[in-house]
């Protein structure tokens, strides 16, 4: 009976190796099968969606018609070159450049101290020579909303109201535009934002929050090197004190025989001490003593 025990024992103990595994390997393809399953799950309620490709707005903008004609009617020297006095914005130009990238800056506020210095001319003139580096985008927004005066500068009829755009009722691509292909080499790297009509209550508007917000989404959607702000008169309302917390630094435009050193001091005095002045640009300058503007 030890006899028979022992054989029993050892036929059960020396089964084929193939016999033993078959349920083993039921056992791991079955559990495999459930963890892919329960990985399909998971993986399902994990997923989020694809992001959509980013829109290229800067592509996306309307053009400008390029008129030379009109151009140097309106005086916009810096685009057919015809008068010497377009050197001096290529100068400029290389001085506003070269600051900004040293002190990391963007924003530029164009102000004047009262009406009638040529602020305007000098944005867009300013505007027209940054395009013409090929690695600096730029953009100019037209931030008198008292009275603004690009789109009748460039020949734009109706582009649209400035104010709505900030308050985010019309599109980026709606609001700014870019120069089409043309001959007098205004370069693609320029997009201006124009405004056809005043705002009743611009500095309340320049202060809010919404602006704010807007700029920063602008800046998203085109990336610009710089953006230069054209602002109204300085001392005539108190629109460029509103908007003092949107721009790095102040280019100021003071007209020759017109603009009083004092009258550029109390600019900057309501301004505060911590706004950089950048420059002071004297226009219509024949015959005006420059020292008197000396900074």
């Amino acid at each position: 009976m030890v006899k028979y025990v022992l054989r029993r024992n050892r036929t059960e103990t020396e089964q084929p190796k193939e016999a033993k595994s078959a349920p083993l390997l039921e056992r791991v393809a079955r559990h495999a099968a459930e963890a892919e399953a329960q990985e399909r799950v998971v993986r399902a309620a994990l997923r989020t969606p694809e992001p959509a490709p980013k829109r290229d707005v800067w592509h996306a903008l309307p053009q400008i018609p390029v008129d030379g004609r009109l151009m140097d009617e309106h005086l916009i020297i810096t685009a057919t070159r015809h008068d010497p006095a377009h050197a001096t914005f290529d100068v400029l130009r290389t001085r506003l450049v070269q600051t900004l990238s040293e002190k990391g800056w963007r924003r530029v506020a164009i102000t004047s101290p009262t009406s009638g210095c040529g602020k305007s001319f000098v944005s867009l003139n300013l505007a027209i020579t940054l395009s013409r580096y090929d690695t600096c985008r730029t953009v100019l927004m037209d931030m008198d909303l008292r009275k603004p005066s690009l789109a009748g500068l460039l020949g734009i009829p109706n582009p649209g109201s400035m104010g709505d755009w900030l308050r985010g009722t019309r599109r980026t691509d709606q609001q700014f535009r870019r120069f089409a292909p043309n001959g007098l080499k205004i370069g693609d790297t320029l997009a201006v934002g124009l405004n056809d009509r005043p705002e009743p209550y611009a500095a309340e508007l320049l202060q809010s929050p919404d602006t704010r917000a807007r700029i920063e989404q602008m800046e998203a959607e085109l990336a610009p090197d710089i953006v230069l702000f054209d602002l109204p008169p300085a001392l005539a309302q108190d629109d460029v004190i509103a908007f003092r917390q949107m721009f790095d630094g102040v280019l100021m435009v003071a007209r020759g025989n017109q603009t009083k050193s004092a009258e550029i001091r109390e600019v900057m005095r309501r301004l505060g001490e911590d706004v950089p002045l950048l420059g002071v640009v004297l226009n219509g300058a024949e015959g005006a003593p420059t020292e008197e503007y000396g900074y």
